[in-house]
């Protein structure tokens, strides 16, 4: 549940994954990224807490799909910064499988707070630390789930779910590495099948 800095992180995480194919050690991209301000913080303790989380995040992706991360179109790009913070959160898989998707295979194209209020509150039930967090941690959680959903162009400003657009090679990358992972989009498993 420790997701409330920031969002998808977009730019950033290009510079960071462009920067680890590069030279393939996350010691050596941590003092370049500091070095030289690369995420264009504006203290060296914010630079050091954004690199954290995009690097907790994108070392997740495969080789395959850091590659792809690196050198394909920006809605490429946005899905495969989502499925690192899938990755990287298993709070967040969750709701992307279990509401997201479930929501969208239903024909129910909006998703509000309240989905994630009820979602958030089952868990809960089998999770005594979710009880623990305060009103705004949950709410600075749920607000920054929706802009990360949003970054991704998974979830547009009125709240209404945008179908993912698969290409084969974005479909390969995962399928290859996991394909329970398609289940963190609203996509059906029709299409799946159709581009794998």
């Amino acid at each position: 549940m420790s997701f409330t800095t920031g969002g998808l992180f977009y730019g950033e995480s290009i510079k960071v994954a462009e920067l680890y194919l590069d030279v393939w050690d996350w010691k050596k991209v941590k003092e370049r990224v500091l070095a030289d301000n690369l995420l264009q913080a504006r203290t060296g303790s914010s630079a050091a807490r954004i690199f954290r989380e995009i690097s907790s995040r994108i070392s997740l992706l495969t080789e395959a799909q850091l590659n792809l991360l690196s050198g394909s179109a920006r809605p490429e790009q946005n899905y495969l910064l989502w499925l690192a913070v899938c990755k990287r959160y298993s709070f967040i898989k969750e709701f992307a499988v279990e509401v997201l998707r479930e929501r969208f295979l239903c024909l129910e194209m909006t998703l509000n707070h309240d989905d994630y209020d009820s979602f958030y509150h089952e868990k809960a039930q089998w999770h005594e630390e979710l009880e623990n967090l305060s009103p705004s941690t949950r709410n600075k959680n749920r607000s920054v789930l929706f802009r990360i959903l949003r970054e991704a162009e998974l979830l547009s400003p009125e709240n209404l779910i945008i179908p993912a657009l698969f290409t084969r090679e974005l479909a390969a990358v995962i399928a290859t590495d996991d394909p329970s992972f398609f289940g963190c989009y609203p996509i059906s498993a029709r299409d799946v099948k159709e581009l794998i």
